[in-house]
């Protein structure tokens, strides 16, 4: 189960309000960009709990909009990314996924579908995946996509820009263009993008994650409760 951190200002080190996961909806108000959402479901015995967003009616809606929506962390949030494009392609809508740090894990969107759908082949059948493993490739994928009202989710947006063999400069005029793309898509559909904070050893490359947060219409940064409270304990050490 997930902790979902909502700011109000796409900058490095917001001020952040904690929402935490309820079955009971407050109303959206997307001016202040903020969102409660619904408890996981809890698998067979031995599996972890799975974020479910299909459980929540809201968060779908609120996600299939023509708009760019961020989902970021210190960690990829990938899952759950692909929790939200399962329920989405359970509920009959095809969708696209560019997937650019190689994250795609069919077996976990398979596993959901079961749950989610009574026939999970043709749920499948709805996801249309694409793969990049550079930057320039993942570039050109979004520059050569069509405006759509398919949903479309990128998978580590930003892990082939933190390639420490291509040049920062470069980097950041390639991420440009490719925002300027994702702007003219989200403008006709729904664009999801992920993307986990730079390593250690390229934190100047924080400035690709500043942009990109401040291209984004809606901005959620993803943290576990254990990292939090580990956080809290540390602070008091």
């Amino acid at each position: 189960m997930f902790y979902f951190w909502v700011f109000h200002q796409p900058v490095r080190r917001p001020v952040c309000e904690v929402i935490p996961m309820q079955r009971d909806l407050a109303p959206l108000d997307f001016s202040h960009r903020t969102l409660t959402l619904s408890a996981g479901l809890r698998g067979p015995a031995g599996e972890d709990d799975l974020p479910i967003p299909a459980a929540d009616s809201a968060l779908l809606e609120a996600l299939d909009q023509p708009r760019l929506l961020l989902f970021w962390g210190a960690h990829t949030p990938t899952r759950t990314l692909l929790t939200a494009l399962s329920a989405f392609a359970a509920r009959g809508r095809r969708l696209r996924v560019f997937d650019g740090g190689n994250r795609f894990d069919g077996y976990f969107v398979a596993r959901l579908l079961r749950r989610l759908t009574p026939d999970p082949q043709a749920a499948l059948l709805r996801i249309r995946l694409s793969r990049a493993f550079t930057c320039f490739q993942l570039s050109e994928l979004i520059e050569n996509a069509p405006a759509s009202e398919e949903p479309l989710f990128l998978l580590e947006l930003l892990a082939t820009f933190y390639d420490e063999s291509i040049p920062l400069r470069d980097s950041e005029r390639l991420l440009a263009t490719t925002i300027t793309h994702l702007k003219r898509l989200a403008a006709v559909g729904p664009v999801i993008v992920g993307a986990r904070e730079p390593q250690t050893l390229v934190k100047e490359r924080w400035a690709l994650l500043d942009r990109l947060q401040a291209a984004a219409d809606t901005i959620w940064m993803l943290r576990a409760p254990d990292e939090e409270r580990s956080l809290q304990l540390r602070l008091f050490e």
